[in-house]
């Protein structure tokens, strides 16, 4: 009985832990879109309000392209995982030439800002798998102890 609340006690403080990580990670990605987001304003404010804007973006009448970052899902000691990975199709395009080809500094930081935060997206949901994960794991230690409980009356 006592084992079993221990690992409880490491169960939900581990909760703890990811939670708070996962809340750090959060943080992170408001920062970045915020920063990502005042170097496309600079950009936009360099080059004109029509060069950097939405009908510069791919439509659906566009050619076919693929993106340059993708997500693949991995299975690291026995958990799934999503990581961040280079396609290497050769049907990717680099986004900043839909904006010219001569483009500010600032929309370069702005693509190597949302690019970090394409990571930490990533991050943000193998914290979420993690804390799913442990919740599953408390719900049966809980079950296991209660069982333990009512075979001890």
């Amino acid at each position: 009985m006592d084992t079993v609340c221990e690992l409880l006690d490491k169960t939900l403080l581990q909760q703890l832990h990811l939670m708070e990580e996962k809340m750090k990670h959060e943080l992170i990605l408001e920062s970045n879109i915020k920063h990502g987001s005042i170097h496309l304003a600079k950009s936009r404010y360099i080059m004109g309000h029509t060069s950097v804007s939405t009908t510069r973006l791919p439509v659906e009448t566009s050619p076919e392209f693929s993106a340059s970052t993708v997500c693949e899902e991995t299975e690291i000691d026995n958990n799934k995982q999503l990581q961040v990975v280079e396609n290497k199709d050769s049907n990717t395009i680099n986004p900043l030439h839909w904006f010219g080809i001569l483009v500010p500094q600032n929309l370069h930081e702005a693509k190597k800002v949302f690019r970090r935060t394409i990571d930490v997206v990533v991050d943000c949901v193998n914290l979420q798998i993690r804390l799913l994960e442990n919740m599953k794991n408390m719900e049966a230690l809980k079950q296991y102890k209660k069982l333990l409980t009512n075979d001890l009356i």
